[in-house]
């Protein structure tokens, strides 16, 4: 009898909760002038909340079969992402400094005078190079870079973790699942839901799913991968 696929501890919902939260302090990063106190403030949580989207999608995607040869290589994408590469520089050097590398706009830092707000090469530290550009531009851009393999996840690996596809016939199929597994899983008496509909359009199976479907989680990934990707 084929083995059936036991569901982690972690659910992709923490996932979600972390983009969320780099989101939130985009969204708060916008709203402030670099001169604003606040402005750092944001950005120091933004790239701490990039960077862990990433750790959490590891974290929770791990036990999943064939995972992990897929994420190395988006692992490798991300390495030779200049972009990517640089906030994470970011992140590291606010945590062991407490400085923040942006210039204000219309400041002159070093005898380099900033139009907008920007990155600068702190002197006498790990980071040798600043991608030109503003600076809520481009956490917004390296979002979106993160968001791409969030994305590629969300689809490669549906039948295990997009509530609107787990426990459709496709899935219970790759899960080696049966409905009365999923009813037991929601908690319902095995062959609960096993009644004759007399319908002519739709399969027995498929009324069983429909109404176990409406027991399982909310989506709340797709929202933001709309947000940024669709632009």
């Amino acid at each position: 009898m084929p083995q059936k696929f036991k569901f982690p501890n972690a659910g992709i919902h923490i996932v979600s909760q972390k983009v969320g939260e780099a989101d939130y302090f985009l969204e708060q990063l916008k709203k402030n002038h670099s001169w604003d106190n606040e402005f750092n403030y944001n950005f120091s949580a933004f790239v701490s909340a990039l960077r862990s989207i990433t750790f959490s999608l590891q974290f929770v995607m791990t036990k999943y079969p064939e995972f992990d040869d897929w994420y190395k290589i988006r692992q490798e994408r991300l390495r030779s992402n200049k972009l990517a590469k640089a906030f994470v520089e970011f992140r590291n050097h606010a945590q062991k400094t407490g400085i923040i590398p942006i210039a204000k706009e219309r400041s002159i830092l070093e005898g380099i005078f900033y139009e907008t707000s920007q990155f600068y090469v702190p002197t006498n530290s790990e980071i040798k190079e600043v991608p030109a550009g503003n600076v809520v531009e481009l956490s917004e851009k390296c979002l979106i870079e993160v968001l791409i393999i969030i994305n590629e996840c969300y689809i490669d690996f549906d039948v295990y973790i997009d509530p609107r596809v787990l426990f459709t016939e496709r899935a219970l199929e790759k899960l080696k699942w049966t409905i009365e597994d999923v009813e037991e899983f929601y908690g319902f008496p095995r062959g609960y839901t096993d009644i004759y509909y007399k319908d002519d359009k739709v399969t027995n199976s498929q009324i069983r799913l429909n109404m176990l479907k409406s027991q399982g989680g909310d989506e709340t990934l797709q929202c933001y991968l709309d947000k940024y990707l669709k632009k």
